[in-house]
């Protein structure tokens, strides 16, 4: 694959930023995670990696703040 989506593209710009101060950035989706991390020496800047859930998460954003 030599093309990135218009989605992942957003999600680089909105997060590079972060990765690049040398943290991890994990986000949520519906069925997984997408972690991006900064990437060694001879690697891309920002190592994307994705891995999937077993089950499909029906969660919404007040119930999983609730009691924070």
């Amino acid at each position: 694959m030599n093309s990135i989506s218009k989605e992942l593209e957003r999600i680089l710009e909105d997060y590079a930023s972060i990765v690049k101060e040398g943290q991890q950035v994990l986000i949520g989706l519906l069925d997984g995670t997408v972690q991006l991390e900064k990437g060694q020496e001879g690697e891309a800047p920002v190592q994307i990696r994705v891995s999937p859930l077993d089950e499909r998460l029906q969660i919404t954003i007040d119930a999983l703040f609730h009691g924070m």
